[in-house]
Protein backbone atom coordinates (compact mmCIF):
# COMPACT_ATOMS: atom_id res chain seq x y z
CA UNK A 1 0.00 0.00 0.00
CA UNK A 2 0.78 3.65 -0.41
CA UNK A 3 2.28 5.11 2.63
CA UNK A 4 0.91 8.32 3.22
CA UNK A 5 1.12 8.88 7.11
CA UNK A 6 -2.18 10.97 7.80
CA UNK A 7 -3.27 12.53 11.19
CA UNK A 8 -5.86 12.57 12.45
CA UNK A 9 -8.39 16.18 11.86
CA UNK A 10 -9.63 17.87 15.06
CA UNK A 11 -11.50 21.04 14.34
CA UNK A 12 -12.11 23.61 16.38
CA UNK A 13 -15.43 26.01 16.31
CA UNK A 14 -13.59 28.60 14.61
CA UNK A 15 -11.62 26.63 12.38
CA UNK A 16 -15.00 24.68 10.94
CA UNK A 17 -16.68 28.29 10.06
CA UNK A 18 -13.52 28.62 7.94
CA UNK A 19 -13.63 25.47 6.57
CA UNK A 20 -17.42 25.98 5.34
CA UNK A 21 -15.50 27.60 2.32
CA UNK A 22 -13.35 25.42 0.23
CA UNK A 23 -9.60 26.34 1.06
CA UNK A 24 -7.89 27.80 -1.57
CA UNK A 25 -4.85 25.94 -2.96
CA UNK A 26 -2.24 27.24 -5.02
CA UNK A 27 0.22 24.57 -6.95
CA UNK A 28 3.35 26.09 -8.15
CA UNK A 29 5.09 24.44 -11.51
CA UNK A 30 8.06 27.38 -11.39
CA UNK A 31 10.76 24.32 -12.10
CA UNK A 32 9.04 23.22 -15.65
CA UNK A 33 10.84 23.31 -18.56
CA UNK A 34 9.47 21.09 -20.89
CA UNK A 35 7.61 18.08 -21.44
CA UNK A 36 5.76 16.50 -18.25
CA UNK A 37 8.10 15.30 -15.48
CA UNK A 38 6.65 12.37 -13.36
CA UNK A 39 6.67 14.72 -10.16
CA UNK A 40 4.60 17.32 -11.81
CA UNK A 41 2.07 14.31 -13.69
CA UNK A 42 1.83 12.86 -9.48
CA UNK A 43 0.89 16.68 -8.76
CA UNK A 44 -1.69 17.44 -11.45
CA UNK A 45 -3.08 13.97 -11.15
CA UNK A 46 -3.60 14.31 -7.09
CA UNK A 47 -4.87 17.87 -7.42
CA UNK A 48 -7.34 16.58 -10.27
CA UNK A 49 -9.12 14.43 -7.36
CA UNK A 50 -9.02 17.19 -4.89
CA UNK A 51 -10.73 19.98 -6.63
CA UNK A 52 -13.69 18.28 -5.18
CA UNK A 53 -12.65 19.71 -1.51
CA UNK A 54 -10.83 22.50 -2.56
CA UNK A 55 -10.35 25.37 -4.74
CA UNK A 56 -6.66 25.07 -7.18
CA UNK A 57 -5.09 27.65 -9.32
CA UNK A 58 -1.66 27.37 -10.38
CA UNK A 59 1.26 29.63 -11.11
CA UNK A 60 3.40 28.27 -13.86
CA UNK A 61 5.51 29.44 -17.12
CA UNK A 62 3.22 29.86 -20.17
CA UNK A 63 4.43 26.93 -22.05
CA UNK A 64 3.05 24.43 -19.05
CA UNK A 65 -0.55 26.02 -19.40
CA UNK A 66 -2.12 23.84 -21.93
CA UNK A 67 -0.81 20.77 -20.12
CA UNK A 68 -1.66 21.51 -16.74
CA UNK A 69 -5.66 22.12 -18.32
CA UNK A 70 -5.27 19.13 -19.59
CA UNK A 71 -5.28 17.33 -16.35
CA UNK A 72 -7.14 20.09 -14.22
CA UNK A 73 -9.55 22.22 -16.72
CA UNK A 74 -10.78 25.46 -16.33
CA UNK A 75 -8.76 26.95 -13.41
CA UNK A 76 -7.15 29.88 -12.46
CA UNK A 77 -3.65 30.13 -14.21
CA UNK A 78 -1.10 32.86 -13.05
CA UNK A 79 2.29 33.05 -15.60
CA UNK A 80 5.51 33.22 -14.33
CA UNK A 81 8.55 32.87 -16.31
CA UNK A 82 9.82 32.85 -20.11
CA UNK A 83 8.67 30.84 -22.68
CA UNK A 84 11.90 31.44 -24.58
CA UNK A 85 13.52 28.36 -26.65
CA UNK A 86 16.59 26.87 -25.31
CA UNK A 87 15.19 26.47 -21.51
CA UNK A 88 15.21 22.55 -22.06
CA UNK A 89 18.91 22.73 -23.20
CA UNK A 90 19.61 21.98 -19.33
CA UNK A 91 22.83 24.84 -19.78
CA UNK A 92 23.60 28.45 -18.63
CA UNK A 93 20.24 29.57 -20.22
CA UNK A 94 17.87 27.56 -18.42
CA UNK A 95 20.06 28.00 -15.33
CA UNK A 96 19.84 31.93 -15.53
CA UNK A 97 16.27 31.34 -16.28
CA UNK A 98 15.88 29.44 -13.00
CA UNK A 99 17.27 32.07 -11.18
CA UNK A 100 15.13 34.73 -12.47
CA UNK A 101 12.05 32.99 -11.74
CA UNK A 102 13.37 32.43 -8.56
CA UNK A 103 13.56 36.49 -7.71
CA UNK A 104 10.46 37.21 -9.36
CA UNK A 105 8.68 34.61 -7.20
CA UNK A 106 10.70 36.21 -4.15
CA UNK A 107 9.15 40.07 -4.91
CA UNK A 108 5.81 39.54 -6.84
CA UNK A 109 2.67 39.77 -5.64
CA UNK A 110 1.65 36.08 -5.57
CA UNK A 111 -2.04 34.81 -5.52
CA UNK A 112 -3.19 34.75 -1.96
CA UNK A 113 -3.98 31.02 -0.58
CA UNK A 114 -4.76 28.86 2.27
CA UNK A 115 -1.69 26.48 1.32
CA UNK A 116 0.68 26.48 -1.35
CA UNK A 117 2.03 23.48 -2.93
CA UNK A 118 4.94 23.05 -4.58
CA UNK A 119 5.86 20.80 -7.12
CA UNK A 120 9.62 20.17 -6.73
CA UNK A 121 12.19 21.67 -4.57
CA UNK A 122 14.23 23.52 -6.93
CA UNK A 123 14.88 27.21 -6.12
CA UNK A 124 11.95 28.91 -8.34
CA UNK A 125 9.30 26.47 -6.37
CA UNK A 126 10.82 27.12 -3.28
CA UNK A 127 11.37 31.02 -4.01
CA UNK A 128 7.29 30.72 -4.02
CA UNK A 129 6.68 28.68 -1.41
CA UNK A 130 8.62 31.05 0.85
CA UNK A 131 6.85 34.17 -0.23
CA UNK A 132 3.22 33.03 0.13
CA UNK A 133 4.02 31.22 3.23
CA UNK A 134 2.29 33.92 5.63
CA UNK A 135 0.15 33.89 8.89
CA UNK A 136 -2.47 31.09 8.01
CA UNK A 137 -0.62 29.79 4.80
CA UNK A 138 0.58 26.58 4.79
CA UNK A 139 3.77 25.20 2.74
CA UNK A 140 3.84 21.75 1.42
CA UNK A 141 6.36 20.59 -1.17
CA UNK A 142 7.56 17.25 -2.72
CA UNK A 143 10.70 15.85 -2.95
CA UNK A 144 11.05 12.75 -5.16
CA UNK A 145 14.95 12.60 -5.36
CA UNK A 146 18.35 14.07 -4.31
CA UNK A 147 20.80 14.74 -6.72
CA UNK A 148 23.38 15.78 -4.15
CA UNK A 149 24.95 12.47 -4.49
CA UNK A 150 25.80 12.61 -8.23
CA UNK A 151 30.05 12.64 -8.97
CA UNK A 152 31.63 14.59 -10.96
CA UNK A 153 32.59 18.39 -11.63
CA UNK A 154 30.96 19.26 -14.39
CA UNK A 155 29.09 22.88 -14.61
CA UNK A 156 25.98 20.96 -14.81
CA UNK A 157 26.73 19.16 -12.22
CA UNK A 158 28.13 21.97 -9.80
CA UNK A 159 25.29 24.35 -10.91
CA UNK A 160 22.16 21.26 -10.04
CA UNK A 161 23.97 20.82 -6.51
CA UNK A 162 23.94 24.12 -5.46
CA UNK A 163 20.31 24.76 -6.70
CA UNK A 164 19.02 21.84 -4.57
CA UNK A 165 21.02 23.11 -1.49
CA UNK A 166 19.41 26.49 -1.56
CA UNK A 167 15.53 25.04 -2.09
CA UNK A 168 16.20 22.61 0.25
CA UNK A 169 17.59 25.06 2.69
CA UNK A 170 14.62 27.36 1.94
CA UNK A 171 12.12 24.62 2.63
CA UNK A 172 13.23 23.48 5.99
CA UNK A 173 12.66 27.20 7.11
CA UNK A 174 9.33 27.48 5.38
CA UNK A 175 7.55 24.12 4.48
CA UNK A 176 5.03 22.78 6.87
CA UNK A 177 4.55 19.45 4.55
CA UNK A 178 7.48 17.82 2.95
CA UNK A 179 6.35 14.29 0.63
CA UNK A 180 9.47 11.83 -0.17
CA UNK A 181 8.38 9.23 -2.41
CA UNK A 182 11.32 6.28 -1.44
CA UNK A 183 13.01 5.50 1.65
CA UNK A 184 16.36 6.50 0.95
CA UNK A 185 15.13 10.26 -0.04
CA UNK A 186 13.44 9.94 3.47
CA UNK A 187 16.17 9.50 5.17
CA UNK A 188 18.60 11.73 3.75
CA UNK A 189 15.79 14.55 4.77
CA UNK A 190 15.68 13.31 7.99
CA UNK A 191 19.47 13.89 8.59
CA UNK A 192 18.99 17.17 7.59
CA UNK A 193 16.36 18.12 10.16
CA UNK A 194 13.56 17.56 8.09
CA UNK A 195 10.17 15.45 9.30
CA UNK A 196 9.18 13.96 5.86
CA UNK A 197 5.58 12.01 5.04
CA UNK A 198 6.40 9.00 3.07
CA UNK A 199 3.72 8.70 -0.31
CA UNK A 200 3.76 7.32 -3.75
CA UNK A 201 3.59 8.65 -6.72
CA UNK A 202 -0.22 7.77 -7.87
CA UNK A 203 -1.10 5.72 -11.19
CA UNK A 204 -4.21 6.22 -12.44
CA UNK A 205 -5.81 2.37 -12.86
CA UNK A 206 -8.65 3.02 -13.75
CA UNK A 207 -7.21 4.73 -17.59
CA UNK A 208 -4.26 1.93 -17.65
CA UNK A 209 -6.05 -1.17 -17.97
CA UNK A 210 -4.33 -4.20 -18.10
CA UNK A 211 -3.23 -5.80 -22.04
CA UNK A 212 -1.90 -8.95 -23.19
CA UNK A 213 1.10 -8.41 -24.35
CA UNK A 214 1.91 -11.50 -25.02
CA UNK A 215 -0.59 -11.51 -28.15
CA UNK A 216 1.38 -8.54 -29.43
CA UNK A 217 4.13 -8.12 -32.16
CA UNK A 218 7.80 -7.24 -30.90
CA UNK A 219 7.65 -3.74 -30.16
CA UNK A 220 8.58 -1.95 -27.23
CA UNK A 221 8.70 1.61 -25.71
CA UNK A 222 10.96 3.81 -24.41
CA UNK A 223 9.03 6.73 -22.21
CA UNK A 224 10.72 9.56 -20.55
CA UNK A 225 12.50 13.03 -20.65
CA UNK A 226 15.11 12.54 -22.52
CA UNK A 227 17.99 13.89 -20.09
CA UNK A 228 21.44 12.46 -19.68
CA UNK A 229 20.55 10.38 -15.95
CA UNK A 230 17.26 8.49 -18.54
CA UNK A 231 19.91 6.30 -20.11
CA UNK A 232 18.55 7.67 -23.89
CA UNK A 233 22.20 6.46 -25.34
CA UNK A 234 22.15 2.92 -23.29
CA UNK A 235 18.78 2.64 -24.86
CA UNK A 236 19.72 3.01 -28.13
CA UNK A 237 22.94 0.60 -27.69
CA UNK A 238 20.78 -2.20 -25.85
CA UNK A 239 18.56 -1.66 -29.30
CA UNK A 240 20.75 -2.66 -31.67
CA UNK A 241 21.77 -5.98 -29.87
CA UNK A 242 17.88 -6.39 -29.51
CA UNK A 243 17.80 -6.55 -33.54
CA UNK A 244 20.42 -8.74 -33.80
CA UNK A 245 17.86 -11.43 -32.71
CA UNK A 246 14.85 -10.11 -33.52
CA UNK A 247 15.06 -8.23 -36.92
CA UNK A 248 11.50 -7.29 -37.27
CA UNK A 249 11.12 -5.69 -33.38
CA UNK A 250 10.56 -2.05 -33.44
CA UNK A 251 10.74 0.85 -30.50
CA UNK A 252 8.55 3.86 -30.20
CA UNK A 253 11.35 7.14 -28.52
CA UNK A 254 8.76 9.12 -26.31
CA UNK A 255 9.82 12.23 -24.84
CA UNK A 256 11.63 15.39 -25.77
CA UNK A 257 14.94 16.61 -23.66
CA UNK A 258 18.59 17.52 -24.31
CA UNK A 259 19.69 14.11 -25.28
CA UNK A 260 17.08 13.40 -28.21
CA UNK A 261 18.92 15.06 -30.95
CA UNK A 262 22.31 12.90 -30.01
CA UNK A 263 20.25 9.31 -29.56
CA UNK A 264 18.40 10.32 -33.16
CA UNK A 265 22.40 10.86 -34.58
CA UNK A 266 23.39 7.75 -32.78
CA UNK A 267 20.83 5.49 -34.18
CA UNK A 268 21.79 6.31 -37.52
CA UNK A 269 25.57 5.75 -37.05
CA UNK A 270 24.51 2.07 -35.92
CA UNK A 271 21.95 1.91 -38.82
CA UNK A 272 19.09 1.09 -36.47
CA UNK A 273 16.98 4.36 -37.75
CA UNK A 274 14.53 2.37 -39.52
CA UNK A 275 13.18 0.28 -36.51
CA UNK A 276 12.87 3.33 -34.33
CA UNK A 277 10.28 5.92 -34.35
CA UNK A 278 10.31 9.37 -32.28
CA UNK A 279 7.16 10.62 -31.01
CA UNK A 280 8.54 13.79 -29.20
CA UNK A 281 6.09 14.90 -26.57
CA UNK A 282 2.59 12.91 -26.55
CA UNK A 283 -0.58 13.60 -24.42
CA UNK A 284 -1.76 11.33 -21.90
CA UNK A 285 -4.18 9.06 -23.90
CA UNK A 286 -1.64 8.54 -26.75
CA UNK A 287 1.07 7.90 -24.48
CA UNK A 288 -1.08 5.00 -22.57
CA UNK A 289 -2.29 3.74 -26.38
CA UNK A 290 1.65 3.42 -26.64
CA UNK A 291 1.65 1.76 -24.05
CA UNK A 292 -1.04 -0.96 -24.68
CA UNK A 293 0.33 -1.31 -28.26
CA UNK A 294 3.78 -2.45 -26.59
CA UNK A 295 4.96 -5.83 -25.40
CA UNK A 296 7.72 -3.98 -23.72
CA UNK A 297 9.02 -0.88 -21.72
CA UNK A 298 12.70 0.31 -22.13
CA UNK A 299 14.03 1.70 -18.89
CA UNK A 300 17.78 1.96 -18.57
CA UNK A 301 17.15 5.28 -15.83
CA UNK A 302 20.18 5.42 -13.77
CA UNK A 303 18.23 7.48 -11.06
CA UNK A 304 14.54 7.99 -10.33
CA UNK A 305 12.64 8.83 -7.25
CA UNK A 306 9.55 6.53 -8.22
CA UNK A 307 9.77 5.80 -11.28
CA UNK A 308 6.41 6.70 -13.01
CA UNK A 309 7.08 5.49 -16.48
CA UNK A 310 7.92 2.11 -14.86
CA UNK A 311 4.34 1.69 -12.63
CA UNK A 312 2.19 2.65 -15.33
CA UNK A 313 3.65 0.09 -17.39
CA UNK A 314 3.22 -2.29 -15.28
CA UNK A 315 0.06 -1.52 -14.27
CA UNK A 316 -0.75 -1.40 -17.76
CA UNK A 317 0.58 -5.37 -18.11
CA UNK A 318 4.08 -4.15 -19.68
CA UNK A 319 6.78 -6.07 -18.92
CA UNK A 320 9.36 -3.82 -17.85
CA UNK A 321 13.26 -4.08 -18.74
CA UNK A 322 15.16 -1.71 -16.43
CA UNK A 323 18.85 -1.12 -14.65
CA UNK A 324 18.24 -2.39 -11.16
CA UNK A 325 17.93 0.51 -8.92
CA UNK A 326 17.17 0.08 -4.99
CA UNK A 327 13.75 2.53 -5.50
CA UNK A 328 12.58 0.34 -7.83
CA UNK A 329 12.99 -2.42 -5.65
CA UNK A 330 11.53 -0.89 -2.56
CA UNK A 331 8.69 -0.13 -5.00
CA UNK A 332 8.13 -3.15 -7.67
CA UNK A 333 10.60 -5.46 -6.29
CA UNK A 334 10.63 -8.53 -8.34
CA UNK A 335 8.28 -7.30 -10.73
CA UNK A 336 10.46 -6.06 -13.42
CA UNK A 337 13.17 -7.48 -14.90
CA UNK A 338 16.49 -5.71 -13.90
CA UNK A 339 20.18 -5.43 -15.03
CA UNK A 340 23.22 -3.97 -13.27
CA UNK A 341 23.51 -0.49 -14.61
CA UNK A 342 25.62 0.08 -16.95
CA UNK A 343 25.37 -3.63 -18.24
CA UNK A 344 23.36 -2.89 -22.04
CA UNK A 345 23.90 -7.07 -23.03
CA UNK A 346 21.97 -7.74 -20.32
CA UNK A 347 19.28 -4.97 -20.56
CA UNK A 348 18.89 -6.49 -24.27
CA UNK A 349 18.79 -10.02 -22.94
CA UNK A 350 16.07 -9.66 -21.04
CA UNK A 351 14.15 -7.42 -23.55
CA UNK A 352 14.61 -10.53 -25.78
CA UNK A 353 13.20 -12.86 -23.94
CA UNK A 354 9.96 -10.74 -23.26
CA UNK A 355 9.53 -9.95 -26.82
CA UNK A 356 9.87 -13.55 -28.02
CA UNK A 357 8.58 -15.51 -25.07
CA UNK A 358 4.95 -15.58 -24.68
CA UNK A 359 4.57 -17.37 -21.55
CA UNK A 360 7.57 -15.33 -19.65
CA UNK A 361 5.69 -11.78 -21.21
CA UNK A 362 2.47 -13.13 -19.72
CA UNK A 363 3.72 -13.96 -16.70
CA UNK A 364 5.19 -10.89 -16.18
CA UNK A 365 2.42 -8.61 -17.12
CA UNK A 366 0.53 -10.64 -14.17
CA UNK A 367 3.14 -9.65 -12.12
CA UNK A 368 3.61 -6.44 -12.81
CA UNK A 369 -0.48 -5.24 -12.49
CA UNK A 370 -0.21 -7.04 -8.87
CA UNK A 371 2.27 -5.13 -8.10
CA UNK A 372 1.09 -1.49 -9.44
CA UNK A 373 -1.99 -2.08 -7.68
CA UNK A 374 -1.44 -0.67 -4.19
CA UNK A 375 -0.76 2.43 -5.70
CA UNK A 376 -3.69 4.01 -6.81
CA UNK A 377 -3.81 7.46 -7.22
CA UNK A 378 -7.19 7.44 -5.81
CA UNK A 379 -6.43 6.44 -2.26
CA UNK A 380 -2.66 8.40 -2.14
CA UNK A 381 -4.64 11.83 -3.71
CA UNK A 382 -7.13 11.11 -0.16
CA UNK A 383 -4.42 10.15 2.21
CA UNK A 384 -2.53 13.34 0.88
CA UNK A 385 -5.08 15.72 1.30
CA UNK A 386 -6.00 14.51 4.50
CA UNK A 387 -2.04 15.11 5.68
CA UNK A 388 -2.25 18.41 3.89
CA UNK A 389 -5.63 19.49 5.66
CA UNK A 390 -4.77 18.61 9.48
CA UNK A 391 -1.82 20.49 8.88
CA UNK A 392 -3.47 23.54 8.18
CA UNK A 393 -6.09 23.15 10.37
CA UNK A 394 -3.23 22.74 13.00
CA UNK A 395 -1.56 25.96 11.52
CA UNK A 396 -4.92 27.73 11.33
CA UNK A 397 -5.57 27.76 15.01
CA UNK A 398 -1.92 28.24 16.49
Amino acid sequence: MSRVQAEPVSLTVDSRRRRAAKPRFLLTFLAWTSGLSGGDRHLLEVAGRWREHVEVAVIAPPQAFETIRSFLGDVAAHELGSAAAGHAALGPRLALEYVRRAVEASVRDLPTADVVVAASHFTPDAAGLARLVRRRTLGVAYVYHLIGGRSGLSPRTVWSKGDERLGLAVLRRFAGVVFVSNTPTSAALANRGFEPVHTALGLNLSALRQGSPESLPPHAAFVARMARTKGVTDAIKAWSLVLQAVPDARLRMVGTGPEREPAVAFAERLGISHSIEWCGFVAEPEKIRILRDSRLLLAPSYEEGWGMSVGEALASGVPVAAYRLPVLDELFGSAYLGATPGDVTRLAALAVRALTDDSFAAAHSRLGRQAAEQYDVDLVAEQELEVILSRWNVAAVT
